[in-house]
């Protein structure tokens, strides 16, 4: 049965309180990303990375060398993240299609028959799939620039770095706290019962939007970061450069 089949087969409306025994599938999730990884690798990615990188004429001795053989490798690792976050995407969104959580906050902390949380304890795995996909899809455009460059592709890794940017700035900046955060700090306090929470959900309250919180603060340090960035941009001409590229290229110098 192929992916998409098993997905069919999958019952999403029922949810399940998390077991010991989930684990079990962790060995066989890591052994089938890296089969995948390594397939692509090998049969897709190196062939399309000589092919953008160094162009029809290359030969084996242009691929052997130092240079163009790190850049090759840097094309790879885009490609497969790429493939990744727009994967996990569109699996997000497949799976948060059609509930009625995905576009009322409300229904994070209502459930069958009028539950309303902690009673259905972590209800945050809501939280958790939209949040996903929120932040995924931007991923998508900042390795499609990163290939774009490695290509001399210019142009095309201007816009797509903008439209990172702007994704960036729309989905983590202003969507994650004002309607996420809003609702698993704020909302939440409207639905539960306040007594019962005080004793059986208080935890996983402050826990969780802790979390929440910490990765907001990390959203907006690249955001500032992403800025100087696209100053840096509009000032060269249009030549994108990756904050975290140069902070690796610093540290390699000083190496």
């Amino acid at each position: 049965m192929g992916l998409f089949g098993l997905l069919s087969s999958v019952n999403w409306d029922s949810e399940f309180y998390p077991q010991l025994t989930d684990f079990v599938y962790l060995p066989f999730f890591a052994l089938f990303f890296l089969s995948v990884r390594l397939f692509l690798d090998n049969f897709i990615f190196e062939n399309l990375a000589k092919r953008l990188v160094l162009g029809k004429g290359h030969t084996l001795h242009d691929v052997q060398k130092h240079d163009n053989r790190k850049k090759l490798n840097k094309f790879k690792e885009s490609a497969w993240k790429c493939v990744y976050f727009f994967s996990s995407e569109l699996l997000s969104i497949y799976v948060a299609y059609g509930e009625p959580w995905l576009t009322n906050s409300k229904y994070f902390w209502e459930g069958p028959g009028k539950q309303v949380w902690p009673e259905q304890k972590i209800k945050f795995a809501r939280v958790g799939i939209v949040t996903l996909a929120l932040h995924e899809g931007s991923d998508v455009f900042l390795e499609t620039a990163k290939m774009s460059k490695y290509s001399g592709l210019e142009w095309l890794a201007s816009v797509a770095f903008v439209l990172f940017a702007l994704s960036w700035t729309i989905l983590r900046v202003l969507l994650f706290p004002f309607w996420i955060i809003r609702s698993t700090t704020y909302e939440v306090l409207l639905t539960l019962d306040k007594e019962k929470h005080m004793v059986d959900g208080s935890i996983y309250y402050y826990l969780f939007n802790t979390l929440l919180f910490c990765l907001l603060v990390v959203h907006i340090y690249w955001w500032i970061l992403m800025i100087r960035v696209i100053m840096r941009q509009v000032k060269s001409g249009g030549q994108v450069d990756d904050v975290r590229s140069d902070s690796e290229g610093e540290d390699e110098h000083e190496d």
